[in-house]
């Protein structure tokens, strides 16, 4: 029974040994309590991070749907400016040709037949009739 007794004696770890493994339990506990908080602020701040991309995202969208809706507005502009310098270089091409033609007349033209049409008076006064001394 001897061999009995002196087994057990040989379990009891001493309490040197005891002292250690809960202090390393101590450690590892505080140190995964500090990964674990880190790992929660490091989860809180993607979150953070990701909203903002997303927010980034749509607003960049919406940017890039009013600049394609200003650039058909400044094409439609375009357009009508177009337009009307075609329409005011045809004009004053007319108007040049009018004066042209009333230049190579006599130089007693008649009044009254500026006063049967009024465009002829305005593009009579547009081309400078009056200014260059052809009255």
């Amino acid at each position: 029974m001897m061999g009995l007794g002196n087994g057990r004696r040989s379990m009891k770890s001493p309490p040197l040994v005891l002292a250690a493994l809960v202090a390393c339990i101590i450690v590892l506990g505080f140190n995964y309590w500090i990964a674990s908080s880190r790992s929660v602020d490091l989860q809180t701040r993607i979150m953070e991070l990701e909203g903002r991309v997303r927010r980034a995202a749509a607003e960049r969208g919406a940017v890039e749907l009013k600049k394609n809706e200003f650039q058909g507005e400044l094409e439609k502009q375009r357009e009508q400016l177009d337009k009307i310098q075609s329409s005011h270089s045809f004009q004053l091409e007319s108007v040049n040709k009018l004066y042209q033609d009333e230049k190579a007349r006599p130089a007693l033209f008649p009044l009254s037949s500026l006063l049967r049409d009024g465009v002829y008076i305005v593009c009579f006064f547009l081309a400078g009739g009056w200014a260059s001394g052809w009255v």
